[in-house]
């Protein structure tokens, strides 16, 4: 089902640039924000100024979409304190949820996180139960961020059970932005890398994004982990997975490392199986973007 009218908190973010800029092809879009308006701004895109923890703002804001997309949060544990941290991405989320309610918003699509399985600012003793990561591993956020994206989660599930309207959580791994393309050898190069060396192209988060907002193949909630398919890492991932954690890894799925050996720790089948999500930036297109960003 393709929505014609869809609100996007967030929107003049880092990734919600790139998502509004992608549904704007085909359907009107509402950027809503409490940042300075976008450097691209699109003149076939609303903008609206409102805050995520204020209910009579937001519900003015989404009141005529007929679909969300919930970006707006602290992105991660260093851009503010713990407080505001957790009170700005759960009372929002909240928010979000009760003004899309009751403005009658039948479809929502949030950003959670793939930090929820604990991989990023994780514990030194912690490492996966098995490989490759999907859905079904078990979540378990240790600081902030990660725990504020956990009930957030919660959160859209317990609205998508009150039967008004559909949920899915996306769970993007780390995006890199150019900003951090100087660091993309770095990253791979480091064993001990807190992103389990996983990551994905903000291009391949907003085709995600379009296709969960626009699926007709689900009811209720679901949740999707987005990674490119393959990882940072310059070894082979099982090889450095091994040395990092020792062998006594389980390994589910031999046959997404056989046919690839240096495929991401995390499994997106269950994506694009129902959605049909098919990530386009590989690592050596990453790299070519990079290097042409520089020049």
């Amino acid at each position: 089902m393709a929505y014609e009218k869809i609100a996007v908190t967030g929107g003049c973010g880092l990734l919600g640039n790139h998502i509004v800029t992608l549904l704007s092809n085909h359907a009107t879009v509402t950027s809503i924000d409490v940042k300075e308006l976008a450097s691209n701004e699109l003149s076939s895109i609303k903008y609206v100024n409102a805050s995520v923890t204020n209910f009579d703002q937001m519900k003015n804001a989404l009141r005529g979409n007929d679909a969300l997309i919930h970006l707006a949060a602290i992105p991660n544990p260093r851009e503010a304190s713990l407080e505001l941290t957790f009170n700005t991405n759960v009372q929002g989320a909240w928010t979000v949820f009760q003004a899309a309610e009751e403005v009658g918003i039948k479809r929502v699509v949030i950003a959670s996180s793939d930090s929820v399985f604990g991989f990023s600012y994780n514990p030194p003793d912690w490492k996966p139960r098995f490989l490759p990561v999907d859905e079904t591993h078990l979540t378990r956020p240790t600081e902030v961020y990660s725990l504020s994206k956990k009930v957030t989660e919660t959160i859209a599930e317990s609205f998508a059970a009150r039967h008004n309207m559909e949920v899915i959580s996306i769970r993007p791994c780390h995006i890199i932005f150019p900003r951090g393309y100087g660091e993309i050898k770095k990253r791979g190069q480091d064993i001990n890398n807190y992103h389990f060396w996983a990551w994905v192209d903000p291009e391949d988060v907003a085709q995600a994004f379009q296709l969960a907002i626009n699926s007709s193949n689900y009811n209720g909630y679901e949740v999707y982990t987005v990674a490119a398919e393959d990882g940072l890492n310059e070894a082979p991932t099982l090889e450095i997975a091994q040395k990092r954690w020792g062998n006594n890894l389980e390994i589910r799925r031999p046959d997404i490392f056989k046919s690839n050996q240096f495929a991401s720790i995390l499994d997106t089948t269950k994506i694009k199986e129902h959605l049909g999500y098919e990530p386009k930036i590989s690592l050596e297109k990453l790299k070519s973007k990079a290097k042409a960003y520089k020049t």
